[in-house]
């Protein structure tokens, strides 16, 4: 154990040895997020947490923005019952939750906001000491240590899982899913390797997510979501997970390589970097807004709301089972990483030809002369 780590939290600790107490943590982060749900989508208008359509947005009517304040109020609650509230965690946590919020009402530039997550990221490595000091053994000639750049690229890393999390936030319920299977991976992770803080901070996260998850799928009973989860909550979602990818995978009593902790969010990761260097290749910023994320491309090919989430959440779920068992059946880690490069490279000019390929059919509709009066005036 790292000494002020995660696994020298009281709480973190006892609820490891107390199943009992951990359950009961768990169900109190799912009932304060579901409580917060309720109560704040109500003040959501006099907040200005208020989702409206146009843009590149698609839903037709107002949605609140609180499913972030919801989610760490779920976290706050479940880790004061357990007696001692995780303060490592929770304040790098609060500042991304609470930049978060002044984005979603009053949208702020991309550099506060990358300010907020580099800051976030320091505590992360200041109090928490989690921190990237390997990238593990990649090449096959031992594993890479990362020197005096040990600060700088935990950072870098920690701000890249926050904003490609924050990114393939564009569908209800697409967000909420590949964070909950990613947690998921990982507590399964952190519990093989006895780790008992990584797998409450995993395991009560995934629980509060799931409790979101329920206001912002699509239901039989409703057609729409009914809260977003907002800038707020992706960052956090996104922060959990690089706080845990890291985690994970550094130091004494660690044995999940980094490259398995990549694949388990590898969804999101290529998703978002694909993006930004298309974005950067058309001579626009790589933050702009747009509708080219994978599930804008599969709902442009006629697949439904649902099929769409589904292919998703299948894909992050099997990229997950790669890094895992990767991990459990010791398929050495310059296998896994020379995978994950070339996957990566084949989606990304996948992703390109494939949306060329949406582009051409309705650049020629929309060059042809028009049939009637009413089609040239719509």
């Amino acid at each position: 154990m790292r000494p002020g780590g995660p696994e020298t939290y009281g709480i973190f600790a006892a609820m490891a040895l107390f199943p009992s107490d951990l359950l009961f943590t768990l169900a109190a982060a799912a009932f304060g997020t579901a409580a917060a749900v309720v109560a704040l989508e109500r003040l959501a208008g006099a907040m200005r947490l208020i989702d409206h359509p146009g843009e590149h947005r698609n839903h037709e009517r107002p949605v609140p923005l609180v499913g972030g304040l919801a989610i760490f109020a779920g976290l706050v609650l479940a880790f004061a019952v357990s007696g001692k509230p995780a303060l490592v965690f929770l304040a790098p946590a609060l500042l991304l939750v609470v930049v978060g919020a002044i984005d979603d009402a009053f949208k702020l530039h991309a550099g506060p906001r990358l300010a907020a997550q580099a800051f976030a990221a320091s505590l992360m490595i200041l109090l928490g000491h989690v921190e990237l000091r390997t990238v593990g053994d990649l090449l096959g000639n031992g594993p890479i240590g990362l020197w005096i750049f040990v600060f700088p690229m935990t950072v870098f890393a920690a701000v890249g899982v926050i904003n490609s999390t924050n990114m393939i936030d564009g569908m209800d319920g697409l967000t909420g899913s590949v964070a909950a299977i990613a947690l998921v991976w990982y507590a399964a992770a952190a519990g093989l390797q006895g780790l008992g803080g990584a797998f409450a901070i995993a395991a009560t996260l995934a629980a509060a997510v799931a409790a979101f998850l329920y206001f912002n799928q699509r239901l039989p009973h409703r057609a729409h979501a009914r809260v977003f989860l907002g800038d707020a909550g992706s960052t956090l979602i996104g922060f959990g997970l690089a706080w845990l990818a890291i985690d994970l995978t550094q130091g004494e009593g660690r044995t999940f390589p980094p490259i398995c902790a990549l694949w388990v969010v590898l969804l999101p990761l290529a998703d978002c970097v694909s993006l930004m260097a298309r974005r950067i290749a058309a001579g626009r910023s790589p933050f702009s807004a747009d509708s080219r994320h994978i599930h804008h491309y599969l709902r442009a090919r006629g697949l439904s709301h649902a099929q769409t989430l589904a292919a998703l959440t299948a894909a992050s779920a099997a990229f997950g089972a790669v890094g895992f068992f990767g991990w459990r059946l010791g398929v050495p880690q310059d296998v896994l990483f020379w995978a994950f490069f070339f996957f990566y490279f084949a989606y990304h000019f996948w992703i390109q030809r494939a949306w060329k390929a949406v582009e051409r059919p309705a650049h020629a509709s929309s060059m042809a002369p028009a049939s009637t009066e009413q089609e040239e005036a719509v």
